[in-house]
């Protein structure tokens, strides 16, 4: 039998050879287990970025990227066509690194990817290095997320496989569903078009709430209101078609002109909203509309 010293000196080695065995093992599978750690990483910040883009994003950029007809340009797969044009003239950034600045610094020149492309609204700084309100590490989430698209398939454009209501103001509408045009302000559904209604990233619904565009809040007694109003020009006569002739013909009429319009007689809000949602769409809408009282 072994005496005590030499257990002592068997156990120490036998424990040695264990963690030397142990360290080797992990040494080996490193590699794979932080691949696997990236991957899930990666995959749970991709599911971040996509609730952070249905809230802050989506209604300017569409819910797939597709882009917004005067709201925002199409991100997929136009902000990875635009990162290509920009790198061909010599542009030195990574895209990456091209998307989380345009993310969290915004786009403070009025600047777009074609030139016949125009927008009510600048691309605002999201970043709170930059004044926004999102964290570094929601930043990061978005930009995942856009990454994401460069290896899926880009997003069908927008469906137009339906009759626009546009600025015609003659055309019929049909009974309107106030709940239906509760659920499109809140993006629960989609206009006939396939295309979120924007209504909200510029309205809010609280009093005194200002965002891009004025308060909805007791819209039904303002618009009453403001047809009797001295330098109102527009053509309604009562509150329903006073919001009709706002959102079809935004340009009639510009509730205080110094704050709403972006260029003399032209209003912040574009024109063309109406040219994505049907007679129907609009009529719900301004069912919606009429019940804030």
């Amino acid at each position: 039998m072994f005496d005590l010293a030499t257990r002592r000196i068997i156990g120490a080695t036998v424990l040695m050879l264990t963690t030397v065995v142990t360290i080797g093992m992990v040494w080996l599978t490193e590699e794979q287990r932080m691949a696997r750690f990236e991957a899930m990483h990666k995959a749970k910040a991709i599911e971040n970025g996509a609730l952070l883009y249905e809230q802050y994003c989506s209604a300017c950029h569409g819910a797939e990227g597709e882009g917004v007809p005067g709201r925002g340009p199409s991100l997929n797969p136009g902000v990875f066509q635009h990162y290509e044009q920009l790198k061909a003239q010599g542009y030195p950034n990574s895209l990456r690194n091209f998307i989380k600045l345009n993310i969290a610094a915004g786009r403070p020149v009025r600047s777009t990817y074609h030139s016949n492309e125009t927008y009510a609204e600048l691309m605002p700084a999201w970043s709170q290095d930059f004044g926004g309100p999102l964290r570094p590490d929601q930043v990061e989430s978005l930009v995942e997320f856009v990454l994401n698209w460069q290896t899926a398939k880009p997003a069908p454009a927008p469906a137009l496989a339906f009759e626009a209501v546009g600025s015609d103001l003659t055309k019929p509408l049909p009974p309107g569903d106030p709940q239906r045009g509760q659920a499109l302000w809140n993006q629960e559904v989609k206009q006939a078009s396939g295309v979120a209604a924007s209504c909200k990233a510029c309205h809010g619904l609280r009093p005194g709430e200002v965002m891009v565009g004025p308060s909805m809040a007791g819209m039904a007694t303002l618009a009453a209101e403001r047809i009797r109003a001295p330098d109102y020009k527009g053509q309604a006569k009562t509150p329903e078609e006073y919001i009709r002739e706002s959102i079809q013909q935004p340009n009639a009429y510009i509730v205080e002109p110094e704050k709403y319009a972006a260029a003399p007689g032209v209003s912040l809000m574009p024109a063309t909203l109406v040219n994505q949602m049907s007679a129907q769409d609009l009529a719900d809408l301004i069912a919606f509309l009429l019940t804030l009282k």
